[in-house]
């Protein structure tokens, strides 16, 4: 079963890849009156999303913990 689903995984990714590289566009981009520079909105967050993988690292860890140190 498990070749099965190696085989079924890669047929996907390869799927996925080619789809993205064909609806690339090619040219110019379209000229724009107003330069702005690129918005990210991972930029604003950037610290919250640090602090919610910190919280949930820690809290997998202390499960992992609690689970190996606990009398059976």
């Amino acid at each position: 079963m498990r070749p099965q689903i190696v085989k079924i995984l890669t047929l996907a990714v390869v799927f996925a890849n080619s789809v993205a590289m064909f609806a690339q566009h090619s040219g110019p981009p379209a000229p724009d009156n107003q330069r702005r520079p690129p918005q990210g909105s991972i930029d604003d967050n950037i610290v919250i999303l640090i602090v919610i993988g910190l919280v949930f690292g820690a809290f997998i860890a202390y499960k992992k913990y609690k689970t190996t140190n606990t009398p059976a």
